[in-house]
């Protein structure tokens, strides 16, 4: 039940940062459909790159050892990467862009849109890290 409750959050949380960029960077006045749609879109991409994290955070860890600390510097130096490119994808969805914009943004509302969404994405865990009992999640299949 908990894992329904946090993939309901994520895809919520994903749809309402979408809806916010569709409104904010393409000026769309009804993207709700889609904005639901590229939050589906968005889920589908964090099991994807899930699958990298897992790994990327598993060496991670076992390089660092275990303990509270080990996994906040896993979950920060892994994910926030990760999570960054996932958003970029997203945001070349929204803004068509170079090769050089799709890494680093093609302007500043685009770059804080997708720190916006590594923020959306960290909060969205939050049901995740209080369902294990304050762990962070670190080597999970989900971003």
């Amino acid at each position: 039940m908990a894992a329904i409750f946090y993939l309901v959050v994520k895809f919520l949380a994903y749809s309402g940062w979408m809806f916010f960029g569709l409104r904010r960077l393409r000026n769309e006045q009804s993207p709700l459909l889609r904005s639901l749609l590229l939050g589906f879109f968005r889920l589908c991409l964090g099991f994807f790159f899930g699958i990298i994290i897992y790994f990327v955070s598993s060496a991670l860890m076992s390089q660092l050892g275990s303990g509270s600390g080990s996994n906040v510097l896993t979950y920060l130096a892994v994910y926030v990467p990760v999570r960054w490119f996932e958003w970029s994808i997203l945001a070349a969805i929204l803004i068509p862009s170079s090769f050089a914009q799709f890494l680093l943004g093609a302007a500043k509302p685009d770059r804080l849109w997708r720190l916006g969404g590594i923020v959306i994405s960290c909060l969205a865990d939050i049901p995740l890290i209080i369902s294990l009992g304050g762990v962070i999640p670190t080597g999970r299949f989900l971003c």
